[in-house]
């Protein structure tokens, strides 16, 4: 054998001894320690409390949103009941006593307004005598022929009405 090929060969085994020893090396000394393990827990256990802590922001954010719209219906479910309320019964009498009426409490206001009102009017209401127009028409043939043509003809008019401005067209759309 050549002398270069020896030499190549010798250090081919060498470097695979060298390899050898340095991954059992590696394998063995090789070690996170323990302060570098204890950095990587405090570091997951950072993470998991914060997802925790996001979790329960979100959670009191959404009952707050959900209390905020409990108070908003309440508030107009409160004007609405307020606004149907009638009026205070010292208003309506003050009221009633600047019209020049009576300034009875409030129950008698009814009862005193309705001895007030005039006898009823008679309302107007025209006679009808029954008399219907029961006779059936006769159908308008002229039109009954035009519609039964424009039914059956697969043509159409290319602007059924001039006088009326043509639609925009727009623009195609496609995904």
């Amino acid at each position: 054998m050549e002398p270069l090929v020896q030499w190549l060969l010798a250090g081919f085994v060498v470097s695979l001894l060298f390899i050898a020893i340095a991954r059992w090396f590696w394998k063995r000394y090789d070690r996170p320690s323990e302060e570098a393990i204890e950095w990587e827990r405090q570091k997951e256990e950072k993470r998991k409390e914060q997802e925790v802590w996001e979790s329960v922001e979100m959670q009191m954010r959404r009952e707050a949103e959900e209390a905020e719209q409990k108070a908003a219906f309440q508030l107009k479910r409160d004007m609405a009941a307020a606004s149907g309320k009638g009026p205070d019964a010292t208003a309506v009498a003050k009221a009633f006593e600047s019209l020049g009426g009576a300034s009875e409490p409030i129950d008698d206001i009814g009862t005193n307004a309705m001895k007030n009102i005039p006898d009823l009017v008679a309302v107007r209401q025209d006679h009808w005598d029954g008399a219907e127009d029961t006779e059936p028409h006769e159908p308008d043939w002229e039109l009954v022929e035009r519609l039964k043509r424009i039914a059956e003809s697969e043509e159409t008019e290319e602007t059924p009405h001039p006088e009326l401005p043509s639609a925009p067209t727009l623009p195609e759309f496609s995904e």
